[in-house]
């Protein structure tokens, strides 16, 4: 079965979000295939994108995985937000709605390390939050 004729909104019905992420990283189809299924379904990855990032991409853009506001995302150290949006298998796009929500922007072209820059940034302002406050 090629890529153009994959079912995603049934391949996702049947196995659910997760299940469809697996079989696209695990599955036969090559990593050009499944960039060009990303671009047919508006998901834009770079050629040095991780099959399982172009799989979760393609998956999960339209999906809310990030299931905490920005308050308690604050509280949590780097480590644990890396290790929670892993977990979550929040989407690039995802990511970068949160970083606009809080007026902040990746500097130039981030590759790989996506997910350690916004958490990064966000543990950074929550630090500055919990310092500020301590100070009052």
């Amino acid at each position: 079965m090629s890529v153009n004729n994959l079912n995603l909104e049934s391949l996702i019905d049947w196995v659910g979000a997760d299940g469809a992420v697996a079989a696209l990283d695990k599955g036969h189809h090559t990593n050009a295939e499944l960039m060009m299924l990303a671009r047919g379904n508006g998901v834009l990855v770079d050629s040095k994108t991780p099959r399982r990032q172009i799989a979760i991409e393609i998956v999960m853009t339209r999906v809310k995985r990030i299931d905490k506001d920005i308050e308690q995302l604050s509280q949590m150290s780097k480590d644990e937000l890396v290790r929670y949006f892993t977990d979550k298998m929040a989407s690039r796009a995802e990511m970068m709605s949160l970083l606009q929500s809080l007026q902040l922007a990746p500097r130039g072209k981030i590759r790989g390390k996506f997910i350690e820059f916004v958490a990064g940034e966000i543990s950074d302002l929550g630090l500055y939050e919990r310092v500020s406050k301590g100070r009052k």
